[in-house]
């Protein structure tokens, strides 16, 4: 661990904090501005594919190519963050409530017009039902009418063999 770092001007305490290593005073090392940043290294690297933090490029000890980050740049993109606009969440944020709202939208005029199909549907089958009301009055008065006439039939016929009767005995009344 690093020892406690105070970066101080004539007259002026520019940063004093544990384990900051700086190259010179407008220079910062990835660590420090992990740590000024308080975002994981993991994040820092996305902040330079994103082109939110545009490092140089330099050799370290021993050759290895490490990134020298300007102070005024990391402190613009700490600054940006604390207004909620520095890592973008808030747009995507706004971005997924715009489609959910665009689904919704889709979603009620799929709604009203389920509604205006199942009230077409309602009326459709009121009528079907009056018709079918009208049918079964007609199938019923047929079948009285039925009823009727082989009712008038038997009485014909017993009639009939009610005049027959009466003429066979009238026929032998009139011989005796």
């Amino acid at each position: 661990m690093r020892n406690q770092i105070t970066l101080t001007m004539p007259g002026k305490e520019i940063l004093k904090g544990k384990g900051f290593s700086f190259m010179n005073e407008k220079e910062l090392s990835f660590d420090d501005v992990s740590r000024i940043l308080n975002k994981s290294k993991r994040t820092i690297s996305r902040y330079i594919k994103a082109g939110k933090l545009n490092p140089e490029k330099i050799k370290g000890e021993k050759g290895i190519p490490e990134y020298s980050f300007n102070r005024s740049e990391v402190e613009g993109l700490k600054n940006s963050e604390v207004a909620g606009q520095g890592t973008g969440q808030n747009k995507k944020t706004e971005q997924k409530d715009d489609d959910i709202l665009s689904v919704i939208k889709v979603f009620e005029k799929q709604l009203k017009a389920k509604d205006q199909q199942i009230k077409q549907l309602l009326e459709r089958q009121r009528e079907t039902n009056y018709l079918l009301k009208g049918l079964q009055d007609k199938v019923l008065l047929l079948e009285d009418k039925t009823k009727d006439k082989k009712q008038m039939t038997k009485d014909m016929t017993q009639a009939k063999g009610w005049h027959i009767k009466s003429f066979i005995e009238k026929l032998f009344k009139r011989g005796n």
